[in-house]
């Protein structure tokens, strides 16, 4: 870390102070990403950004004082709640970097509907009581996703019309619950939802447990649910592969212009943002401006840059970061340059230390800003440079 930031990190640990307990312990289902635990077996090796590493470098500018929008990182309220060093420093980044968070699994339906008409909201409560504390905006990810469904919803043996009701239920409860808490100034904490996440397989509807038994319209229901719920809230859909896949984007394009012509509630589109250090190229500012060119927010809400996905090297080299840093680079400068500030919702990473990653994989990934022991990367140069404007073509 960059001594600016060090120093910013130990005064936050120890303005917090330190004590004798563990690490995270399991919690929750964890549905179709990342375990959200910290492995404490990393440990510092020593290595310093100054030192000449070509993968690492001294950092003098934080994301957040870069960027005119909001900078988020996903968070889990156990490493919220945890005071292990490592969980300490991640705060202190967390703190120093960002100025929003997304609930990496937490307020996912798996873990909050707990059964027939029966919520649980303690660990979304915890996130956002952070938030309140420490000056961030919540976005809610995710109300509905075919990959977090809790068993016994999966098993559910009423009728169809039984279950919509469950669903519209869940929805309209949780979207609700998080609608009550404010910031000192009455302001709210959950400023958005990703309210559908995944709902096109390439450019058809997916069949999932949710169009089975509720229709493929079933996404213009839950909208209208969650617009009912709270009549302030920023209503987002999400999805992968919007850059670099034309038949998915001129789908979730389609389904805009519907919403609109039939007065559907919807607010934003999240561009997922999940590359390769080498893919998307040219597509990626087309994508960015006709996501722009519906005239909703646009918010890149899951941002990582895979430098393996060919599985064909098991170190990471000096090309593949190098490749990394202008892809994220990049990212950074065509959503900046394209995307009109009144559209810009934000930028999100997907995660902080490369191991930490849900592509990680035992090693053979570094899709993220930070090493294993937090150290800035080049990657991270890259995406300030971007976000300064600096062009990388």
């Amino acid at each position: 870390m960059n001594v600016l930031r060090t120093l910013t990190v130990l005064f936050f640990i120890m303005f917090l102070g330190c004590s004798s307990s563990g690490d995270d312990a399991p919690q929750g289902p964890i549905v179709g990403g990342p375990s959200d635990d910290i492995d404490p077996g990393s440990t510092d090796d020593g290595s310093n950004p100054d030192s000449g590493d070509p993968f690492l470098y001294n950092a003098t500018q934080d994301l957040k004082d870069v960027a005119d929008f909001p900078i988020g990182n996903i968070v889990s309220a156990s490493k919220l709640a945890s005071t292990s060093t490592e969980n300490e420093t991640f705060k202190g980044i967390l703190n120093a970097e960002y100025n929003s968070i997304t609930a990496e699994n937490d307020m996912k339906m798996a873990n909050m509907f707990t059964g027939q008409d029966t919520y649980d909201f303690s660990d979304g409560d915890a996130i956002v009581a952070y938030a309140k504390e420490n000056g961030f905006r919540v976005h809610g990810h995710a109300l509905i996703w075919h990959q977090s469904i809790p068993n016994w919803l999966n098993s559910f043996a009423g009728t169809d019309e039984e279950f919509e009701a469950q669903i519209e239920g869940y929805v309209k409860a949780t979207v609700a619950h998080f609608a009550e808490a404010k910031d000192t100034g009455g302001n709210p904490i959950v400023t958005s939802w990703d309210v559908v996440n995944e709902y096109f397989d390439g450019s058809s509807v997916r069949s999932t447990l949710f169009s089975q038994r509720m229709g493929n319209d079933y996404h213009k229901k839950v909208f209208q649910w969650a617009r009912e719920a709270d009549p302030d809230v920023k209503l987002f859909y999400n999805d992968y592969n919007i850059a670099g896949e034309v038949g998915k984007r001129n789908a979730i394009i389609g389904m805009v212009n519907d919403f609109q012509t039939n007065g559907i509630p919807i607010d934003g589109i999240g561009m997922q943002m999940h590359l390769n250090h080498d893919w998307p190229t040219s597509d990626l500012p087309t994508a960015i401006q006709d996501i722009s060119d519906t005239g909703l927010l646009v918010h890149v809400s899951e941002l990582d840059v895979k430098v393996n996905y060919g599985d064909d090297i098991t170190e990471l080299t000096e090309e593949r970061a190098a490749a990394q840093e202008v892809q994220f680079q990049r990212v950074g400068y065509y959503y900046t340059t394209i995307v009109p500030a009144a559209q810009q919702y934000g930028l999100t990473l997907w995660g902080f230390r490369d191991r930490d990653s849900w592509l990680y994989d035992g090693g053979s990934e570094w899709p993220l800003l930070y090493d294993n022991d937090f150290d800035t990367k080049i990657a991270h140069r890259g995406l300030v440079a971007g976000l300064n404007g600096e062009n990388p073509e």
